[in-house]
């Protein structure tokens, strides 16, 4: 074919080689990026995966933590981290890990009410739902939904020579290790009996620590709203915070892709609960990360907020 031939010649030669047009979509899709593209103010996610065909633009962070964070189950710096781990000083500080829980002043927690829903009909019926109503939710669901995502169901004997009954609790949600580096804080707007404020899950205790008084207070509209859901009307939001050094100084890079897993886990175990009490959820991307890592008190270096679940009562 010329460039003189005609539309219709054009056409009947596409309509017999259908796998052009595919390609030149793509090669218009994929290949006008400009060289500058990383270094612009709008660094847009779909300019970062187009700039990977040019070498001009820097990284793509999510291809290179792919790359790094484990390169072979034989490296010898994953066994040699691992393997500190089996220390008994390290498995001490497992073991007595409620021991970094505060008592004075936390609230206690009503024991968590037996869900009796069959697991197929709870993951068969689990949907998101954005239609908050406004009504509060009792302090004892709160405390179901918490101790179904992360709460104390058993224990893993580890006796050491200086302690014959060490053990490690183990959790409702599955972590790397049982290093546990996940923790759950309650932002509570509409729940009976508990003041309006922040508050950290402790699964040991299975209780609620208050962040202290001089904590910013939580501006939902602005901190944690979209333009789908009237978060004024949600019961309360569970933030999961990251404590980096938690996990990543046994595990390395691959600390972050662990935590993510337990986020999921965690995340699974709490709308399954929900559902199964009635009580509808979201999980929740577009909250500002920064505004609220300054509300709770995380640096944003070691200590993160990596994901937001919004939950209540729906409308009737």
């Amino acid at each position: 074919m010329s460039l003189k031939d005609s539309q219709e010649a054009v056409s009947d030669h596409l309509n017999h080689n259908s796998h052009m047009a595919t390609v030149a979509a793509f090669g218009q899709q994929h290949t006008s990026v400009s060289m500058y593209s990383a270094t612009t103010v709008v660094r847009a996610p779909e300019s970062v995966v187009r700039g990977r065909w040019s070498p001009a633009v820097h990284g793509f962070l999510g291809e290179e933590l792919l790359l790094n964070h484990r390169r072979s189950g034989r490296d010898l710096g994953m066994q040699l981290g691992v393997s500190r781990f089996y220390g008994h000083d390290a498995v001490l500080s497992t073991a007595h890990s409620d021991l970094a829980e505060r008592v004075d002043g936390a609230i206690a927690l009503p024991p968590r009410r037996r869900l009796r829903s069959g697991l197929t009909d709870t993951v068969g019926t689990r949907r998101s739902g954005r239609g908050f109503s406004g009504k509060p939710v009792s302090l004892e669901e709160l405390a179901t939904v918490l101790w179904h995502a992360q709460g104390v169901s058993g224990s893993l004997p580890v006796p050491t020579a200086q302690d014959d009954d060490a053990a490690v609790a183990l959790r409702n949600a599955p972590s790397g290790g049982g290093l546990y580096p996940v923790r759950l804080t309650v932002l509570a707007q509409h729940v009976k009996g508990l003041a309006a404020g922040a508050y950290a899950y402790q699964p040991h205790g299975h209780t609620l620590l208050p962040y202290p008084p001089t904590s910013r207070p939580v501006d939902w509209s602005r901190q944690l709203g979209t333009a789908d859901v009237e978060v004024d009307k949600a019961a309360l939001a569970l933030v999961y915070v990251y404590d980096l050094y938690g996990n990543s100084q046994k595990y390395g890079d691959s600390g972050l892709v662990f935590a993510l897993i337990e986020v999921g886990g965690i995340s699974q175990n709490v709308h399954l609960a929900r559902t199964s009490l009635g009580l509808i959820g979201c999980d929740q991307g577009g909250y500002d990360k920064q505004a609220l890592e300054r509300t709770l008190g995380c640096d944003g270096t070691s200590r993160h907020v990596v994901h937001l679940t919004l939950l209540g009562h729906g409308e009737a």
